[in-house]
């Protein structure tokens, strides 16, 4: 069997596979339901499944139900490891900790590691019937469903929703990034994805940063040629049914009202708060003219700027930007960058691509994006993992739960260790590392090479030689069309706010996308060289860990729509014992104070579709009953 984690009514969690499927206490994962009339509504119907499933077959025996309900607890216990195995694989600190290991003066933590399982989190459970959006800004998700009210496409809605979240969290995501999808069409059992992500200039070079790193982190040189509205184009106009202007036109109505300022964004303004009040742009946005203070949580925004720049787009099409009527503003706000107006009009072309496709048990299959993306990772892990045949013993006490847990953070290494050979395909020759990777063969040998006695500080037992650099804040939006088509969208500036400047005539925020890429005269904090498969080269994509994806069964219905923000970070809580543990196997730990990687998921298991928007980002999910 392979692993999974279920939860009983009372919260309480476990890993395991058993063949009874029995629910049983013990870990520390807690869920929230939200306790609301429509949601227990479901969840009795869920609890009377044989009950639910006779009205609807009369004819059927008793026999056949339970076969029925069988075959859908294992079906969802693939989902949930998929969930939980690709919050780690979009984040990673654990492994970026220990691969780059060096010795740190120990700190009193405050608060201190929690010794016993933590309360309930704080995000809500939504249950439809017909269709979901998912999003970290819950007025985007609100417009990407009525998008489907209006009849709109699975890409008509992505692209509404989109629009709109980088606006309200323009610090994560926007018109001046890039992003990379995951699209699956049920009716013709197809998938396809799309790399929009930022591309390298073509005055740029490998050497461009030696002198001084940072300036691939902040201010003009930092910014690499946008994709994204070129990529929502693209997309509406293969797998678009409404009109365009009628796709950004909801967005333009929150716009000129004003949108509410998150929490989220309220924070991240601290973070970057000398570029903000340098800015014109920026500071006019943000910092209350009054008081000269940032405006708070809660206050309305007024993107002006912004506002006219997207009536543009809405009339003259997505491609203004790159060779229309917006195009020569952009490029001569931006005169003092690498970047050029022939950027705009022959670079930056996306890029339509097969999946990554990886065959779990029981028919299931994962479908997520190939390099320069890390679906190939989570494919990877999955091999890994998959012939210790968890169950909930594997949990039962505190020694079996270390153990579970240090062979989980081994698997986790190895892949990432691989990461350090990922690159863009059309610039690094990769073919016979993503035959290996996605070989049950090589998941098995690499299994066998897991030390259960202790864990390693040295990269090279993890077979890395170089270091790969971390990617930043990001914003994904996870959706279920109303004909079983899903799209999984994950988006990014890089840094909070980008490279912390905008083109001030048309108050797009840029990103810095440059920082992506590895510097070969520059080592990492650690000492370790970095990734020669990722070096800038004009046009070249940045290694990422987004891995946008999609899990089908084998009827080629959508199981589970999931991906993560937040670059490669991971908050969680664990008992006090199960850390101190893993230590004296030789791990290193740290505790991440901030948001860490925000999960956006969809599951589907009958005419039910079960979301959740992490609370952390104050996200959330509209649908369709």
């Amino acid at each position: 069997m392979a692993p999974w984690i279920e939860t009983s009514d009372n919260g309480a969690a476990f890993v395991g596979s058993d063949a009874d499927g029995a629910v049983r206490n013990g870990g520390i994962i807690r869920r929230h339901t939200h306790n609301h009339p429509k949601h227990n509504k479901c969840q009795m119907q869920k609890r009377g499944y044989v009950s639910y499933f006779d009205k609807r077959e009369s004819t059927a025996n008793s026999q056949i139900l339970l076969r029925h309900k069988w075959k859908r607890r294992l079906q969802k216990r693939y989902i949930l490891v998929a969930v939980v195995v690709l919050a780690i694989c979009a984040t990673a600190v654990i492994v970026h900790t220990t691969l780059q290991l060096r010795s740190k003066p120990k700190r009193i933590l405050v608060p201190p590691n929690p010794e016993t399982p933590l309360p309930p989190s704080n995000s809500e459970e939504r249950r439809f019937r017909k269709a979901a959006v998912c999003s970290d800004g819950p007025p985007c998700a609100e417009i990407g469903k009525k998008i489907f009210l209006v009849n709109g496409s699975v890409v008509d809605a992505a692209v509404a929703t989109l629009i709109c979240n980088g606006m309200v969290n323009s610090q994560s995501m926007g018109l001046g990034g890039g992003f990379m999808m995951t699209l699956y069409l049920r009716e013709h059992q197809t998938a396809i994805t799309l790399n929009a992500r930022e591309s390298a200039p073509l005055r740029s070079n490998a050497d461009m940063y030696n002198e001084d790193s940072e300036r691939s982190k902040n201010g003009v040189m930092a910014v690499g040629v946008p994709g994204e509205l070129m990529g929502y184009w693209e997309a509406h106009q293969r797998y678009g049914w409404l009109p365009w202007e009628q796709v950004i036109m909801p967005t333009i109505n929150v716009c000129e009202e004003g949108y509410i300022m998150n929490k989220h964004q309220s924070d991240s303004l601290g973070m970057r708060a000398k570029l903000i009040r340098k800015d014109p742009i920026l500071r006019k946005l943000f910092v209350n003219p009054e008081t000269g203070e940032f405006f708070r949580y809660g206050e309305r925004i007024r993107p002006k700027e912004f506002c006219e720049t997207l009536k543009i787009i809405a009339a003259h099409g997505g491609n203004a930007l790159y060779n229309g009527t917006l195009a020569k503003i952009f490029v001569s706000d931006i005169q003092q960058m690498v970047l050029s107006l022939d950027d705009c009009c022959d670079l930056n072309r996306v890029k339509w691509d097969e999946p990554v496709t990886v065959n779990l048990r029981d028919k299931m299959t994962l479908l997520s994006t190939p390099p320069p993306g890390s679906g190939i990772l989570l494919g990877f892990i999955l091999n890994i993992l998959d012939g210790y045949n968890f169950t909930s013993e594997s949990i039962k006490d505190i020694n079996s739960t270390i153990l579970t847990y240090h062979r989980i953070i081994e698997a986790f290494k190895f892949a990432y260790a691989r990461r350090t050979e990922l690159g863009d395909a059309d610039y690094v020759n990769i073919t016979s590392l993503l035959h290996r990777l996605q070989s049950k063969d090589y998941g098995n040998k690499i299994r066998q090479n897991i030390d259960d006695s202790r864990a390693y500080t040295e990269p090279a037992h993890y077979g890395a030689v170089d270091y790969s650099v971390d990617d930043h804040g990001t914003a994904h939006v996870s959706i279920i069309a109303p004909n079983g088509d899903a799209a999984s969208i994950t988006s990014t500036v890089n840094l909070y706010f980008g490279a912390g400047i905008t083109s001030h005539r048309t108050g797009i925020i840029l990103n810095s996308g440059m920082n992506d890429f590895s510097i070969p005269k520059t080592k990492s904090y650690f000492g370790i060289p970095f990734s020669s498969a990722n070096i800038i080269k004009p046009g070249k994509r940045a290694v990422s860990s987004m891995c946008p994806s999609v899990i089908v069964n084998r009827d080629g219905d959508v199981r589970l729509v999931i991906g993560a923000s937040g670059g490669t970070k991971i908050t969680t809580a664990v008992a006090y014992q199960i850390i101190k543990g893993l230590e004296r196997l030789g791990h290193k730990t740290e505790r991440i104070q901030d948001r860490g990687s925000i999960i956006c998921a969809l599951a589907k298991l009958g005419n039910m579709i079960t979301a959740n928007a992490d609370f952390r980002k104050a996200g959330d999910v509209f649908g369709i009953d």
